[in-house]
């Protein structure tokens, strides 16, 4: 997973409180900050993206609706702003277990009918009552139910009762085989299984990249949980993943993901297990470890976070570290030659723009428009707050307001007399 990458954030965090001051055009008086866009000289025009630092979250509004690009002499440049946010789609069919049974000492068996119409599928979950188990699962395919290939040796399912986690999901390579025979590998036992689901899991992966502040250990930490914080020092910054490193050989943890505006009120946003296991049974080409150290959630905007690890009985994983990790947002704008360029933020009344480059550049261009790099933030000397003069001077109207309301006061008086 990359460092936040087209600038060096660490440089720019630091600069960001002492941002250098110069003023803008009339025309844009209304906007507090802005950064020099630098980019190579260009022959002719041409696309070119720029990367916007965390810090930005915190001058400008939420959702980045005043963000402005202009050029010299201050004309208004259009831009698309576009993130790799990702995408997840699920199509569930239900899946009929042609057979169910079990072998004493070795397995619960269960064949399944994904159906005649051969469509795609990558995953199948299990349907079961069971509530505290943890099972290896096999899957293998087959189109005439005699001769089997083996899609996935290993697969964990699971659940805790006493904290409400679990996954029951199987996931393998993509097939439009009819057939699945599922090993559930608990010898001791029939494993109860009362229905099945198929699924074709569409998965595109989000751009994620590192945030410059480390989470830290809560040394205040409740028993059976190992917790850490962060306190971003910047508003609104949007996260969606938490990645972890471990020392450890050898574990299966439960991970929430809490977010706060204030450091005092959470909200849960996330949850999921990481886990790492030994694959004595891997063959030529498979890994030797089965692992998932990644936690991902719905992009949430947020200033405070905190990730907390459930180790229930078991000691601290060692050597565990987490890392909160977010979607990066650009900008691309096409480039003229012999003239430059700045991007301005910290307008809190303005609308979004609408600019005919985002209907009409293709995704594949966005992403392969040449890379510029923003310069450190500076502050406009010419700002005016574009807030009504009304909000801008308080003071004024309570005082007229108490001017008004002795006015009246002596009138009645008046005319008691």
């Amino acid at each position: 997973m990359r460092k936040w990458g087209l600038i060096t954030i660490g440089v720019l965090w630091s600069l960001g409180p002492l941002a250098a001051s110069a003023q803008l055009v009339e025309a844009w008086r209304h906007w507090q900050s802005f950064r020099p866009i630098h980019l190579q000289p260009a022959g002719e025009p041409r696309l070119v993206r720029v990367t916007l630092p965390i810090e930005i979250y915190g001058l400008a509004q939420p959702n980045l609706a005043d963000l402005r690009i202009i050029q010299e002499g201050g004309t208004e440049v259009p831009f698309v702003l576009y993130a790799r946010v990702g995408k997840e789609e699920r199509h569930w069919r239900p899946g009929e277990i042609a057979d169910l049974g079990f072998i004493p000492g070795q397995h619960t068996e269960l064949v399944v009918d994904v159906g005649s119409d051969h469509d795609a599928h990558n995953s199948l979950e299990i349907q079961t009552g069971v509530n505290e188990f943890f099972a290896w699962v096999e899957v293998a395919a087959s189109d005439d139910r005699e001769t089997w290939q083996i899609l996935r040796e290993r697969a964990p399912i699971y659940r805790f009762q006493d904290t409400g986690e679990g996954n029951t999901v199987v996931s393998y390579p993509d097939s439009r085989t009819r057939w699945l025979r599922l090993k559930i590998l608990e010898a001791e036992r029939r494993f109860p299984v009362y229905g099945c689901r198929i699924d074709y899991q569409l998965v595109e992966p989000p751009e994620l990249v590192d945030f410059p502040i480390p989470l830290r250990l809560d040394p205040t930490s409740v028993p059976k949980e190992s917790r850490w914080q962060v306190d971003l020092e910047i508003e609104n910054v949007p996260a969606s993943s938490v990645r972890f490193e471990a020392e450890q050989a050898e574990f299966h943890r439960t991970v929430r993901v809490h977010a706060s505006s204030d450091g005092e009120n959470w909200n849960e946003v996330g949850r999921g297990d990481v886990y790492r296991y030994p694959n004595p049974e891997a063959g030529a080409g498979e890994p030797k470890q089965l692992t998932s150290l990644q936690v991902r959630f719905p992009e949430v905007h947020s200033r405070h976070w905190r990730v907390a690890v459930l180790n229930r009985n078991d000691t601290p994983v060692d050597g565990l570290v987490p890392t909160l990790a977010g979607t990066p947002r650009h900008l691309v704008f096409r480039q003229q030659s012999e003239t430059t360029y700045q991007l301005l933020y910290g307008n809190s009344r303005t609308p979004a723009p609408e600019y005919d480059l985002a209907r009409l550049t293709p995704r594949e261009e966005l992403e392969s428009a040449t890379s510029g790099e923003l310069g450190p933030g500076q502050t406009n000397d010419g700002y005016l707050s574009p807030e009504p003069w009304s909000e801008r001077h308080p003071v004024v109207l309570w005082l007229a307001l108490g001017v008004a309301v002795a006015v009246l006061g002596l009138l009645a008086l008046r005319s008691l007399r």
